[in-house]
């Protein structure tokens, strides 16, 4: 089957027509297109790409993926929410291990619980191409502050406690992120300038809950995690490098949307999406991550 990939803000999915595979996001970029996330907006890849599409719940999707008909040679994997996202991962690794992978949650409008994608799934919908040879590259942004902060959860995605680097005492989270935020001169209400990482370099996206800091994709299983910090110049200037790119998908956070008020540039053909959590690739492994890039073109 030869798809046409898009994005779309919420609200503004495509008609039925061609054959279509793709999932709202957080305002777009394509040559010519700058669309904020409120705009009424839709744009598609210039190539086709040729696969199978299967949708449905995670376990009915992983169920279906060694019985098809071809070794699929790259993935566009696009969820509806982004809970659930890293056990699905851990059985797709394990099933397909050396296949390049991008995706990433589906934006979503006040209201909306879930993402929409076409064609319309309850979980998940994943792309499988069957043709051609790919290549994904993932990108941090971010600079990283000083060594690993130590940390207590309250669950995959809530840290309790945080402790600085070299020092004995435990902080609630939300008081250090506080503190972190005063320090860099960043808003109350700036969560996208400030972030940490897992030691591979996952960024976290961080909102404050209480005392704790909740976290927009699972915490690592051990280790700490590195502070890391961006302004808005060097937002645009790492998009700008990344986006140029030609002929390439680009699923970026809606958190750098954000912190960018103007296009940064952009290759031929290329079309950029802002995701509410991205699938990126570090260690050789497609993770969910968030405040990060990610893009699939042509090797």
């Amino acid at each position: 089957m030869n798809l046409k990939f898009a994005f779309w803000t919420p609200g503004s999915a495509p008609s039925a027509g061609d054959p279509i595979f793709g999932c709202a996001s957080h305002g777009l970029l394509a040559p010519g297109f700058w669309i904020g996330p409120d705009e009424p907006g839709l744009a598609f890849a210039s190539a086709r790409f040729k696969g199978q599409v299967l949708t449905g719940r995670y376990g009915e999707v992983l169920e279906r993926l060694p019985h098809i008909p071809f070794a699929p040679r790259g993935a566009i994997v696009l969820f509806t929410c982004g809970v659930g996202v890293e056990t699905f991962l851990e059985r797709w690794r394990r099933l397909l291990p050396e296949v390049p992978v991008v995706g990433g949650a589906a934006a979503r409008s006040v209201g909306q619980d879930r993402g929409e994608l076409v064609p319309a799934t309850e979980e998940v919908a994943v792309l499988l191409l069957s043709e051609g040879e790919w290549k994904v590259e993932t990108m941090n942004p971010y600079e990283t502050r000083g060594p690993a902060w130590e940390l207590r959860q309250n669950g995959p995605r809530s840290i309790e406690q945080l402790r600085k680097p070299g020092e004995s005492r435990w902080e609630s989270a939300s008081t250090a992120f506080r503190a972190l935020q005063t320090e860099f001169g960043y808003g109350s209400n700036d969560c996208e300038s400030l972030t940490f990482s897992d030691l591979n370099g996952r960024n976290l996206h961080c909102s404050l809950a209480g005392e704790c800091l909740h976290v927009g994709a699972d915490l690592p299983a051990q280790g700490g995690l590195f502070l890391r910090t961006i302004t808005p110049a060097q937002v645009a200037q790492q998009l700008n490098n990344f986006c140029e790119e030609p002929n390439a998908v680009v699923f970026a956070c809606a958190g750098l949307r954000g912190l960018v008020n103007a296009p940064p540039g952009i290759g031929k053909d290329t079309l950029v999406g802002f995701m509410f959590g991205e699938l990126v690739t570090l260690a050789n492994r497609p993770q969910f991550g968030n405040l990060m890039v990610a893009r699939l073109a042509p090797k």
